[in-house]
């Protein structure tokens, strides 16, 4: 079984092929609808191994090495540590469509396994996942886009009662009660269920979590202001990423009684610019994003003022004008802002960019009213060291001031309809230390 235009136009791409080889900013998560602008400190990035452990090897040598071949066939998305020896404490699957129930019975033998992530295998279900019963030393577990339902997760508890890390998202034939079960892991800090059926009273049950970290919520649209609630009390909770039409001022009201909250993912929040006042309340954050959040406009923003944020993102915030951008004026420690589909901002708004000294990151996205001039007030940010201005409305003369910022090491420039071939082929000379 398999788990399952113009010669302009051409030249513009040829060049920015080659600006981008030369450093382009990655893209960035911020607004994205994946929360990656805000995620919380976290023990292993998807894809990436942790330090290989010293601990001796446990499992049958033939079996890491059949393991490992099997690991390598399926591509450069699988990884896993250590890369030579027999101990196997790490796998990470990106893609388990090429997965069968053989690849888990074996992966069952690897004792030594800590960390097990497989995500988007289709045909992954209840019998198959039941294989991995055995690997009772896990701590991190992510099994994603999947068939399994509720017995897999009464399995996962059971089995694996040392869990901190655990991912069951876009897994949709579990339901509300997935809560309940995974509420009995007392160890875990880390639980991720974008894109399944939690609602208010499923969420209730998250209370027990007392040793949670970061939550991510995101796409279980009927968990609302009740959840936000329950949230607000986790005793530890450091990152909170949701993504919900449910959500109303109420919710943040809640959540604004929450003094351990560093970092905070809001999409498709229901919520008014009453909801700025309780977002100020969180002392501790300093990330946030407010994304398609359509009641959120100006006076929500500049209630922001004054907070410890460090990366903030703004995006699809119809309601936001240039006076918004007076928040700028009164966050002196930012670092990394994200202004993504901000349509209704231009020039005389983003000149309060230019108080915040100690910007390293910038990134611009859909803001058709930004002009050459706000590129005159990008240059003199001190500290700025990476840039990406797409599709606004400036010119081949915002080149020019782009390259004689000294601080620069990484820059995207693409999409912005007015700027010429000519003009991106100086870009292209530019080499970049990022």
């Amino acid at each position: 079984m398999v788990c399952s235009h113009s010669a302009r136009n051409v030249v513009v791409s040829m060049v920015l092929g080659v600006l981008c080889l030369t450093g382009c900013l990655k893209p960035q998560g911020g607004g994205g609808g994946t929360g990656g602008s805000v995620n919380a400190p976290t023990a292993g990035s998807k894809g990436e191994a942790s330090p290989a452990s010293t601990k001796p090897a446990t499992a049958n040598a033939d079996d890491v090495k059949t393991a490992k071949s099997r690991l390598d066939a399926l591509g450069s998305r699988t990884k896993y540590t250590p890369k030579a020896g027999d101990l196997l404490t790490e796998i990470v699957i990106q893609d388990g469509s090429n997965l069968t129930a053989d690849d888990l019975a074996l992966f069952s033998k690897l004792s030594d396994l800590e960390k097990l992530q497989i995500f988007n295998c289709r045909t992954l279900n209840d019998e198959m996942a039941a294989k991995l019963g055995d690997l009772n030393g896990l701590t991190s577990l992510a099994l994603t886009n999947s068939v399994i339902n509720d017995a897999t997760v009464e399995m996962i508890v059971k089995s694996f009662p040392n869990l901190t890390d655990l991912d069951l998202s876009s897994n949709t034939n579990m339901t509300n009660g997935v809560v309940k079960i995974v509420s009995e892991l007392g160890k875990l800090q880390r639980l991720t269920l974008v894109q399944n059926q939690v609602n208010d009273i499923g969420a209730q049950r998250l209370s027990k979590l007392q040793e949670l970290r970061s939550l991510d919520l995101r796409g279980n649209m009927e968990a609302g202001d009740m959840a936000l609630e329950v949230v607000a009390e986790l005793p530890k909770l450091t990152g909170f990423k949701h993504r919900s039409t449910a959500v109303t001022d109420s919710g943040l009201e809640y959540l604004s009684r929450n003094q351990t909250l560093d970092s905070l993912l809001m999409q498709d929040f229901a919520v008014t610019d009453q909801s700025g006042p309780h977002l100020a309340k969180l002392g501790k954050l300093t990330q946030l994003e407010v994304f398609r959040c359509q009641g959120f406009g100006t006076e929500g923003v500049l209630a922001l003022k004054g907070m410890r944020l460090t990366r903030l993102t703004l995006r699809d915030l119809p309601n936001t004008d240039d006076r918004a951008m007076e928040v700028f004026d009164d966050l002196p420690q930012l670092r990394r802002l994200y202004l993504h589909e901000i349509t209704s901002v231009g020039d005389s708004g983003l000149k309060h960019l230019a108080a915040l000294r100690s910007l390293e990151l910038l990134d611009i996205w859909t803001v058709p009213q930004m002009t050459d001039v706000t590129a005159d007030v990008i240059a003199t940010l001190p500290n700025l060291k990476e840039l990406s201005i797409r599709a606004t409305g400036v010119t081949d003369a915002t080149i020019d001031k782009l390259l004689a910022i000294p601080s620069l090491q990484s820059l995207t420039f693409k999409e912005n309809g007015s700027v010429t071939a000519e003009g991106l082929k100086k870009l292209a000379t530019r080499k970049w230390s990022k």
